[in-house]
C-alpha cells in the first residue's frame, strides 16, 4: 500500500516534513493550514483515494470521516511528552530515513523549544535560526515581529513572583515568547483572537487543562490543546480565556 501525506499547520517542523517528502518521492497534500488544522480541509483529496493508498494525517484534528486504513501522526494532546516521538520523528521512521543535525534541532525545538536546543548543544546562531524559520512558517511578519517588542515593552503585567502575564499585540506568541521564555517560571498569553496561552512547569499545564475540561462540560464549543516536554515543561492554548483575577487566585496562592 502507497502512503500519501496530508499535512497539518506549517511551522517549521511540518516544513521540513514536508522537504523529507519531497526528498523520498512521496505523495503528499499541502494546503498550506494554519495551527488547530483540521481534516476537513482535505475533504476531497480523501474522496479521491484509491483502495491501495494508505492516508498519512499529520497534526491535523479528525473532524470528518475517513478511511480505517489511515496512520496519525502527532504529538500533541494526549500524545505529547518528553519520551514521545515528534512528528518528525514519526514521519522519518515511517520513511526509514536518518534524520541529520539540522531536523534534529527543529524536532527538539518543537517538543522543548529554546531550553531543549540548549541542552542539546546548539549553538546560539542554531538556536537563532531555528526559531526564526518556526515563526516565519508561522506566519510571523517583521510587523509582527515589532509588535512583539511593543507588547514586551508596554503589555506585560507581574501578577506575583515568577508570574507574567501578557496582553499580545501580535497574533503569533511564539514572537514574544521566544523573546522572554525564560524571564518568568509561569507565562500567559493573551492573544488578539481571544486566545489563552501558557508556558511553563508541566504540573501546571495539566492543571489548566483540568480546568478546563471541567468548563468544556458545560460549553463543549470550548478547545484545548497542548503539548510540549511534558510533564516537566510544556504550553497549553485555549479557546477559554481564564480572568486576570481567576489567573492571579489560582497562581498567586500556590504553596
Amino acid at each position: 500500500m502507497k502512503d500519501v501525506y496530508f499535512l497539518g499547520g506549517h511551522d517549521a517542523e511540518m516544513l521540513e516534513i514536508k522537504n523529507m517528502l519531497i526528498d523520498n518521492k512521496v505523495d503528499y497534500f499541502d494546503k498550506k493550514l494554519r495551527w488547530g488544522a483540521k481534516l476537513s480541509e482535505y475533504k476531497e483529496e480523501l474522496n479521491q483515494l484509491s483502495n491501495d493508498q494508505c492516508p498519512v494525517f499529520i497534526e491535523l484534528k479528525l473532524d470528518c470521516p475517513y478511511p480505517e486504513r489511515a496512520f496519525i501522526i502527532d504529538h500533541h494532546d494526549s500524545r505529547a511528552g518528553k519520551d514521545q516521538l515528534t512528528s518528525i520523528e514519526q514521519t522519518a521512521k515511517r520513511l526509514n530515513v536518518t534524520m541529520n543535525r539540522h531536523q534534529q534541532l527543529i524536532s527538539i525545538n518543537d517538543k522543548s523549544h529554546i531550553r531543549g536546543m540548549k541542552a542539546f548543544g546548539a549553538s546560539e546562531s542554531e538556536i537563532a535560526n531555528i526559531r526564526a524559520l518556526d515563526r516565519k512558517a508561522q506566519g510571523a511578519t517583521p510587523a509582527e515581529e515589532e509588535k512583539a517588542i511593543k507588547t514586551i515593552q508596554e503589555n506585560i503585567k507581574i501578577l506575583c513572583k515568577g508570574v507574567a502575564l501578557v496582553k499580545s499585540l501580535c497574533e503569533r506568541t511564539s514572537c514574544v515568547v521566544d523573546r522572554i521564555h525564560d524571564h518568568y517560571t509561569h507565562l500567559i498569553v493573551y492573544s488578539p483572537d481571544g486566545n489563552m496561552h501558557y508556558f511553563g512547569p508541566g504540573k501546571i499545564v495539566f492543571a489548566i487543562r483540568d480546568i478546563i475540561l471541567k468548563a468544556q462540560k458545560k460549553d463543549p464549543k470550548i478547545e484545548v490543546w497542548y503539548g510540549g516536554s511534558l510533564p516537566d515543561f510544556g504550553f497549553l492554548g485555549s479557546t477559554m480565556k481564564m480572568s486576570e483575577t481567576d489567573l492571579s487566585k489560582f497562581f498567586c496562592t500556590m504553596n
